[in-house]
């Protein structure tokens, strides 16, 4: 039976172990403060901007999810999210994913995102849903290809202006990442055997980059009209350097992919795939939606 701060609470499925950290619910009052302190480790959030352990406690015991992944008895990441409902549809909301430095590119955060689809499958539910900043290309492959997540909806300057260090003052723009938890496009990615569109490397581009200086440049002419069944938008391999050093260039980048991603989305387009192509970064865009949700 599982005890927030020796309260009885509901029992939950076992303890998964996977790249030797074990993934399993948060338990205990001093467990949820670790996450509270990861938050603040990871995206070095103010006092004003972090949840705190209360209502993560209420929010696990009331339908949402807390997951820890614990190396011994560290608390090394966490995952938190919570039920949605929009358009009459029941959903839940991944708000939280965040792993320490030193545990990244091992699966923990993969892991993490795997046993919250069991939870929420478990709830007989068949969407999570999630945003992620558009221009972070290892975010856009882990959630893209890894998950096998689909994309068809931009928020912009969705948290306002951010106090964290980490987003570089540029507007807080957000795709939604949509996952499909049941659906055959999921399972494959959870099985490691789904494969890129093919010929995706050869598709026409909406924008181009070019080499300027140690930063990529986003060039003027934007194709956003393009008509064909599927279309690539580029984003820069490295952003948060760009972010730190070179703010308007960083800026140019976010407004210039806002307009594409609004204008193909408007015109019934997705995201369907990223690429990675000699050290370039691409996202697909397809008409061919049907059966991937």
């Amino acid at each position: 039976m599982l005890r927030v701060d020796g309260r009885p609470s509901k029992s939950l499925s076992c303890t998964r172990v996977e790249t030797g950290v074990a993934i399993r619910d948060i338990r205990t009052f001093a467990e949820y403060e670790g996450c509270v302190d990861l938050q603040r480790e990871v995206w070095r959030f103010p006092e004003v901007d972090i949840i705190p352990a209360a209502h993560l406690v209420v929010i696990h015991l009331y339908g949402g999810t807390c997951l820890g992944a614990f190396d011994g008895e560290r608390l090394v990441g966490f995952s938190f999210g919570f039920v949605g409902w929009e358009g009459g549809k029941t959903s839940h909301h991944s708000h939280m994913l965040a792993v320490v430095p030193s545990y990244r590119d091992r699966g923990v955060g993969e892991a993490l995102k795997w046993v919250q689809r069991e939870r929420v499958l478990a709830q007989g539910m068949d969407l999570v849903n999630w945003t992620f900043d558009p221009l972070q290309a290892p975010n856009a492959n882990f959630n893209v290809n890894r998950l096998g997540a689909v994309a068809r909806r931009y928020f912009v300057n969705i948290y306002g202006e951010s106090t964290s260090p980490l987003h570089g003052g540029l507007p807080t723009d957000r795709l939604e990442a949509e996952w499909w938890i049941r659906s055959s496009r999921v399972q494959a990615a959870r099985e490691k055997r789904r494969t890129p569109l093919a010929g995706s490397e050869n598709l026409p581009r909406a924008n181009r980059g070019t080499e300027m200086g140690p930063f990529l440049r986003c060039e003027d002419d934007l194709a956003l009209d393009l008509d064909a069944e599927a279309v690539r938008i580029e984003i820069p391999a490295r952003i948060t350097p760009m972010m730190a050093e070179d703010r308007a260039r960083a800026l140019d980048w976010r407004l210039k992919t806002r307009a594409l991603f609004q204008a193909y989305f408007e015109r019934g387009y997705g995201v369907v795939d990223f690429l990675r192509v000699e050290g370039r970064c691409y996202y697909v865009l397809s008409r061919a939606l049907e059966g991937l949700c």
